[in-house]
């Protein structure tokens, strides 16, 4: 316990003597490893979450594939299909009729 009471007391007495030149740099260099460990850290942290969803991925294909997916199929109903495409082609002429009909502002600086 006492090597991290004296590196504190250290690192305190640093501290208050910041706007000295030879304070200065042990402070820049604590810094600097920090901000390389915490990159480091985001790194390994980025990749095992990014190698975690790749394998659960992998694990849902290889279950769809062999049939035995816990999963039930999906069962698509016309009636609802056909009522979201009529509302997309609802949107698009909406769409079409906004643009079509654009207000033309005159520049305030002319």
């Amino acid at each position: 316990m006492k090597i991290f009471s004296d590196t504190f007391n250290r690192l305190r007495a640093l501290y208050r003597a910041r706007y000295e030149p030879e304070n200065l740099r042990p402070l820049a260099d604590m810094y600097w490893r920090s901000m390389l460990a915490l990159a480091l850290f985001s790194i390994v942290g980025v990749i095992v979450f990014g190698l975690w969803q790749f394998v659960a991925v992998v694990e849902n294909l290889s279950a769809a594939q062999s049939g035995n997916s816990s999963a039930s199929p999906v069962i698509f109903n016309r009636t609802k299909l056909e009522s979201v495409l009529r509302a997309y082609d609802a949107r698009q002429a909406q769409y079409d009729a906004s643009a079509s009909n654009a207000v033309t502002i005159t520049d305030p600086s002319k």
